[in-house]
């Protein structure tokens, strides 16, 4: 069924540092358009974010069929990367953007949304870095996700720096050589300048590299890889203490998301679900109910 031209549009945005995802929809939610462009990270980029955002629009409208002057009729829900920080937020909303509206929040809260088909509930996100997030009664709650190596205990770049570390103390003679060990070692040919060299320059996606080791000899029973499996447990254990309050429907994500989901206490596991959408799906259905409040 064609749109009259004055029908109101809806759109939800998924933008990060890698990409900008866009869905655009009619009043009835029915979905017209998808398109994606570059990293729309608020925090990295006012203007690149934009950039982005306004070329997916463009793609998707013209997907639709839509003239490009449509873009003001179109009611915008975006989860940004980097939207948390206030600075970052306000200098990306003081910019025109010729949407008829346009709210914004973060990634994490639209996975959120996405995560349990608009419902109540807590998410946390395990990869290369971490965060939690709950939403209930119109609240928002986060835990963790501040950035490495300042936080992100128990993500994957937290498994690669302990790793580095309990490579290092046996060096030193602190501890038993075991095989994780001698693995990292040979990631930097047995050089302790080859290791520190690395060290000053790695980001915390290079330390996530290192990640697989802990989970491969944590599966062997590798003594070193047991005790950083067992303390990511607890700081997970911890950090979902904190988000749940009381507690809700939960959804562990991420590259590690399974591999946690198996080692949390029992009180969390009783609360996990499946993920019944993404990000972008929870963008969007933001913005269709905000057309209904």
């Amino acid at each position: 069924m064609a749109l009259s031209d004055s029908a109101p549009l809806f759109m939800g945005i998924d933008g990060g540092g890698t990409s900008c995802r866009v869905r655009l929809a009619d009043a009835d939610g029915r979905v017209l358009a998808n398109a994606r462009a570059g990293s729309a990270n608020v925090y990295q980029s006012t203007e690149t974010s934009w950039h982005s955002i306004e070329q997916a629009t463009s793609d998707a409208l013209t997907q639709a069929g839509l003239p490009l002057e449509a873009r003001s009729r179109i009611e915008v829900v975006a989860g940004l990367a980097g939207s948390e920080i206030d600075a970052a937020r306000d200098r990306f909303l003081a910019r025109p953007h010729g949407f008829a509206r346009f709210h914004l929040l973060n990634d994490g809260q639209i996975a959120c949304v996405g995560a349990h088909g608009g419902e109540d509930g807590a998410m946390l996100v395990v990869g290369t870095g971490i965060i939690g997030i709950a939403h209930q009664e119109g609240q928002w709650r986060r835990v963790s996700g501040w950035g490495f190596p300042l936080d992100d205990r128990g993500s994957g770049a937290w498994l690669g720096q302990q790793a580095v570390r309990h490579a290092l103390w046996q060096r030193d003679g602190l501890i038993e050589a075991t095989d994780l060990t001698r693995a990292v070692w040979e990631q930097y040919s047995d050089s302790i300048s080859g290791l520190i060299g690395w060290a000053q320059e790695a980001k915390s996606v290079d330390y996530g590299k290192l990640a697989p080791l802990v989970v491969d000899w944590y599966e062997k029973a590798d003594p070193h890889a047991v005790r950083i499996i067992e303390r990511q447990a607890e700081v997970l254990n911890a950090l979902l203490d904190a988000l749940q309050q009381p507690p809700q429907p939960l959804v562990v994500l991420g590259g590690l998301g399974p591999f946690v989901s198996d080692r949390l206490a029992e009180r969390h596991q009783a609360q996990l679900r499946p993920s019944q959408g993404d990000a972008l799906d929870g963008a969007l259905r933001l913005a269709l109910q905000r057309s209904l409040d």
